[in-house]
């Protein structure tokens, strides 16, 4: 698997650990899960280095790097925004659209450590604000 991953940096190979071998990709992703959930991630307090939740979820926290913030400024000089697309872009672009966003941050809201994480981000953004517990 670590073959695909060649954009990502791996440990010197007398570092590395290999817990199993001879696994497919999608074992090999699940293996991964089993292991993030279990001792998590060195961004969450684990001791685990994976970035990445899983191939498309970029970590809480996750910043570019200063090489990609140049190449995204890059990529939209010249571009404007119209009073026309601002509005396109404030609110969903049909009932479905409406109601599939609707159903995800119901699902977001039903999960407890979603919910617990940010009733801590609100908690520590009126603490920085000076407001009371």
């Amino acid at each position: 698997m670590h073959v695909e991953h060649t954009h990502t940096k791996l440990p010197d190979i007398n570092k590395r650990i290999i817990i199993r071998a001879g696994l497919t990709n999608e074992q090999a992703e699940e293996l991964e899960k089993q292991l993030i959930q279990k001792y998590g991630r060195k961004i969450d307090g684990g001791i685990l280095d994976n970035i990445k939740i899983n191939q498309w979820a970029c970590a809480v926290g996750w910043k570019h790097s200063v090489e990609s913030k140049r190449k995204i400024s890059q990529g939209n000089k010249g571009k404007r925004c119209t009073a026309e697309h601002k509005k396109n872009y404030q609110h969903a672009k049909s009932q479905n659209h409406a109601e599939n966003i609707k159903q995800a941050v119901k699902q977001l809201w039903a999960n407890p450590e979603y919910r617990e994480q940010r009733k801590m981000k609100v908690m520590e953004t009126r603490r920085r604000n000076g407001h009371s517990q």
